[in-house]
């Protein structure tokens, strides 16, 4: 449990530090969720964007490198998130089909942001079941959606 909190805390500074960049990108102003329990860290009235924070991870010519906690390299074909989200932007979006919003993953990899403009083609991404404390002190049982690294836009 202290490393969720750990990393928790660490995310919720990585939403605040990196609010202007994500302003800048995507050429809008966006509002910090203030809900602790939403979905997606950053909304205004057309986009909605959840950020990813990877401090041990780098994207350079396409390739996506991730240096474990044993230090050592390992190359990625995904990033993922959990699947909730997905599911709360489709829920989203048809029960408010006059005000649709898009949704975007944004991953903060080192020095670089990535982005995924959320869909439903299968060809970005597929969903995974993982067994794993998600932060409630017990193993739980959730799907991730991994997304290709194809699939990805680097923002800067």
């Amino acid at each position: 449990m202290a490393q969720f909190k750990r990393d928790y805390k660490f995310g919720k500074e990585s939403e605040i530090n990196s609010l202007k960049d994500l302003n800048r990108l995507f050429k809008t102003s966006l509002k910090i969720n203030e809900d602790q329990y939403g979905h997606f860290d950053y909304y205004n009235d057309n986009i909605m964007v959840e950020l990813k924070t990877r401090p041990n991870t780098t994207y350079e010519n396409n390739t996506l490198t991730h240096k474990t906690r044993k230090g050592f390299d390992m190359e990625l074909d995904t990033l993922y998130f959990d699947s909730p989200k997905m599911q709360y932007a489709f829920q989203y979006n048809k029960k408010n089909p006059l005000n649709t919003k898009d949704f975007f993953i944004v991953w903060k990899c080192k020095d670089k942001y990535l982005c995924w403009k959320m869909n439903w083609k299968r060809k970005d991404y597929y969903i995974e079941e993982q067994n794993k404390d998600f932060g409630k002190g017990y193993v739980q049982q959730r799907g991730v959606i991994n997304v290709y690294k194809d699939s990805l836009i680097p923002l800067n």
